[in-house]
């Protein structure tokens, strides 16, 4: 298997939707729970470093049911980093499957959470039926050869290029249909729509050819 035959699924699930799952009660104790890496399955759960943010430091006390911290690897004030170990319906659908992986960005706050997968295009279907089964109709997906929001590609831009692409894709630029314009982004951003267009049209090339030339 080569990552040429690896495909991304993208998999947003709303705050009211999450609600119904365990890890929907983590935002009532952090503000936001971010996937950093994956380091090993078992059974029904999942081995990996989070990094969750916090307003009030006793919330890294507070009782949940969603992961079990194995590791408080680094605490500040209002951030720690952790290696936990994931319960719940959700991470047991992917630990249940070969060849599928979490990648960043995956992250959960009070706006519901997104989940970015990398694997096979069968491990991807099936990923597909389990989320059906679990959620119905009620999330949104896409699905890619590549994600346009992997931090691989991310680092290789400009920060002026990664702020444009960014707006881009949370207001829908590369949605099929599109849901937003450049206009709408300039605006957003209060810049130039030439400005807009400039960015977007390096950082594309920038990361197609990283693409291309991925070994």
């Amino acid at each position: 298997m080569t990552s040429a035959e690896l495909r991304y699924m993208q998999i947003t699930i709303t705050a009211e939707v999450g609600a119904n799952l365990p890890g929907g009660s983590l935002m009532e104790i952090f503000q936001e729970v971010e996937f950093l890496s994956h380091i090993s399955a078992n059974g029904d759960s999942m081995r990996c470093l989070v990094r969750v943010q916090f307003a009030d430091p006793h919330a890294m006390k507070a009782p949940q049911k969603s992961f079990e911290v194995l590791k408080v690897i680094e605490q500040g004030p209002n951030a720690a980093l952790l290696e936990i170990n994931t319960t719940g319906p959700l991470p047991g659908l992917f630990a249940a499957l070969e060849h599928v992986w979490w990648t960043s960005p995956t992250y959960l706050n009070k706006d519901g959470m997104v989940i970015t997968v990398r694997g096979t295009k069968e491990s991807l279907r099936s990923a597909r039926q389990g989320l059906s089964g679990l959620l119905g109709d009620r999330y949104k997906m896409k699905l890619g050869a590549q994600s346009l929001h992997n931090t691989q590609f991310l680092e290789l831009l400009p920060d002026r290029q990664r702020l444009v692409l960014d707006k881009a894709i949370e207001l829908g630029y590369y949605d099929r249909p599109r849901r937003c314009t450049q206009r709408v982004i300039a605006d957003a951003l209060n810049i130039k729509q030439a400005t807009v267009s400039e960015h977007l049209q390096s950082a594309e090339s920038t990361i197609i050819h990283a693409f291309v030339n991925e070994p």
